[in-house]
């Protein structure tokens, strides 16, 4: 039976319309399938409303279906499913929505290091057009040369405004050259901003010509410029000496590193000429550099060590060819992987191979044992070495406050070597406290972490020596009467009970001000007084949540930390950028130019700013 003009009309609607609610009137309020317009009208109007609709929405879509005459056959015709009509409508560029996954497409190509020819792969246009239809995806033209810079500059504009809200800013300024002989410079930039400490990149960009002391300063200048931080600046943190400090490898694991994995950051450094006699106010060496060179002039004297170290070398070179050994080796110990030119990640490599149980070992079918002689060498090296890696944990963290622990560490290995020496009866350890004396002790009377340390709630003057105490005391109080002249007060708090010292500084011995000195000087400002009087807090506390929370009870002082724990002790921050920037001049890249890598450094490093 053929189907009514009614029929006909209503079969070949449903395809276009979809019924969603009745109005006050009763007329049927439809919704187009196409774009999600509302027609509503009755079953006569809103075929005329359609028609329209169509023509001026739709022009693509025919509206001969609508005007033909009934029949079964035409019925039967226009039945296939509502996807055979359907057309996506693209997003315009200023639709939030494509500017939000654009810009999410950018942070992608930044942070994984992704060619810009992504957006021409069939797979990746197939994605994206099943998660997001209406999504226009940018040429590989307009991305790299459009939308690439635009974003960069948004960024670094938002950078600009964050860095205007710091008082004082820390520079840590580095030079390096990758195995292929690019040379870079990297600057970061790092400053508390409500008592949360923030760590930025300020320029990463490649660096060409000589790398002399007036083409850094250029390089340096004109970045202070572009960011206005000319009167921020209060510190700069660069490499030791001519500039560069080479990684350097334990003695004896020099072919081990011919099959470890290629380091993140590798390559060979490159002295500069000159030293950074032109940067402002206040320099500081890398404390973790300092504490590598420290390590290397000790192990010169490694003696015996060295051969037990090859011998573990080649076990390990061993395992890591075998895959039988890594097996056995997997199921009864996790096994420590190391970089190849980084002694400290070696040496917890060797102490994980050393908790192997021999007769685990005696599975490995190696013809070059290990004696038990040559573990317990093995084993006292790692013990000797073990404050050394404890140190450079502590001063390597980029979201904490480091600073404070570079005399803490000093003495700690000071005392800690003291107490080896007495144990063990190797030329090594001898060397070592010479080489602590020599390379670290300078550090002990820089301004910047005297006071950093001081300002410590967890250490205030418990570091100090006798000698020492008066001298830091008053130093920090002409620091505070600079910033808030000091004014008659009311007394100062009762002492609080001290706070149990961890395994790090248990030698240390909690004191108060009050046992230093029987007459407070009139001189000294009333906040200091206060603060050192009252006793130190747990070792695991946060120094800048005691800050936050007494802000207002020693507003000088707050601001002083703010300024002396926002230093980093080490150049690190600055030096994970490399292993970055090494990747991205993979071969597959070498079409790269300097200024892509400077905006993609840009959006990688602070796109995500806290």
């Amino acid at each position: 039976m053929p189907a009514t003009p009614k029929a006909t009309k209503l079969a070949v609607m449903g395809h276009f319309l979809a019924p969603t609610s009745t109005t006050t009137t009763g007329n049927l309020q439809y919704k187009c399938k196409h774009c999600n317009s509302c027609i509503s009208a009755n079953i006569k109007a809103t075929s005329s409303n359609l028609k329209r609709h169509m023509k001026r929405k739709h022009p693509s879509i025919s509206t001969e279906l609508i005007n033909r005459p009934s029949s079964s056959s035409y019925t039967n015709a226009i039945q296939p499913s509502a996807s055979s009509f359907t057309v996506t409508t693209k997003w315009k560029d200023t639709n939030p929505r494509q500017l939000r996954l654009t810009n999410c497409l950018l942070n992608f190509i930044a942070s994984d290091l992704i060619p810009f020819s992504i957006v021409d792969s069939a797979a990746f246009r197939e994605l994206m057009a099943t998660a997001e239809p209406n999504y226009t995806i940018p040429s590989r033209k307009h991305l790299s040369y459009t939308l690439l810079p635009r974003r960069s500059a948004a960024v670094q504009a938002d950078l600009k405004l964050k860095m205007q809200q710091a008082q004082d800013m820390c520079l840590t300024i580095d030079i390096f050259s990758s195995r292929d002989m690019h040379s870079f410079i990297r600057i970061t930039g790092h400053y508390i901003l409500d008592y949360t400490i923030h760590s930025i990149m300020v320029a990463c960009k490649r660096f060409k010509g000589s790398h002399t002391a007036d083409n850094i300063r250029h390089v340096y200048q004109e970045t202070i410029a572009c960011y206005n931080l000319a009167r921020r600046v209060s510190t700069i943190v660069t490499d030791n000496a001519a500039n560069m400090v080479k990684d350097f490898i334990l003695p004896g694991m020099e072919d081990l590193a011919q099959v470890e994995d290629e380091p993140e950051a590798g390559g060979e450094e490159v002295a500069v000429t000159d030293e950074f006699v032109y940067l402002p106010r206040e320099r500081s060496s890398c404390f973790a550099h300092t504490l590598q060179l420290t390590v290397k002039d000790g192990l010169k004297e490694a003696g015996q060590m060295r051969t037990v170290i090859a011998k573990v070398a080649n076990l390990i070179s061993h395992v890591r060819k075998s895959t039988t050994a890594t097996q056995i080796l997997e199921s009864s110990l996790k096994f420590v992987l190391a970089n190849a030119t980084c002694w400290n990640s070696q040496l917890k490599m060797l102490c994980s191979l050393l908790r192997v149980p021999d007769s685990v070992l005696d599975q490995l079918h190696f013809p070059d044992k290990l004696t038990p002689h040559d573990k317990k060498i093995a084993t006292e090296l790692c013990e000797i070495l073990q404050p050394f890696q404890d140190a450079i944990d502590s001063v390597q963290g980029e979201k904490v406050a480091t600073s404070s622990m570079v005399i803490i560490c000093i003495r700690v290995l000071r005392h800690r070597l003291q107490s080896l020496g007495r144990t063990y009866d190797w030329k090594l350890v001898a060397t070592l406290q010479i080489a602590v004396e020599k390379r670290l002790a300078p550090y002990e009377s820089l301004e910047n972490f005297r006071l950093a340390t001081t300002l410590d709630p967890r250490f205030k003057l418990d570091w100090c020596t006798e000698e020492e105490i008066l001298g830091v005391r008053d130093l920090l109080s002409s620091k505070a009467s600079a910033i808030n002249p000091p004014t008659p007060s009311s007394e100062s708090s009762p002492p609080s009970p001290s706070a149990k010292r961890l395994r790090l500084i248990e030698f240390m011995s909690s004191r108060k001000l009050a046992t230093v000195s029987a007459q407070t000087p009139p001189s000294l400002h009333p906040e200091v007084q206060d603060y050192l009087t009252q006793a130190i807090v747990a070792e695991d506390s946060e120094p800048l949540t005691f800050w936050k929370e007494n802000r207002h009870r020693y507003p000088a002082l707050a601001k002083l930390a703010c300024k002396y724990l926002a230093i980093p002790a080490s150049s690190a921050p600055v030096e994970r950028l490399f292993s970055i920037a090494g990747k991205l001049f993979r071969p597959e890249r070498c079409n790269l130019t300097d200024s892509k890598f400077e905006q993609l450094m840009m959006i990688r490093c602070n796109s995500k700013l806290n």
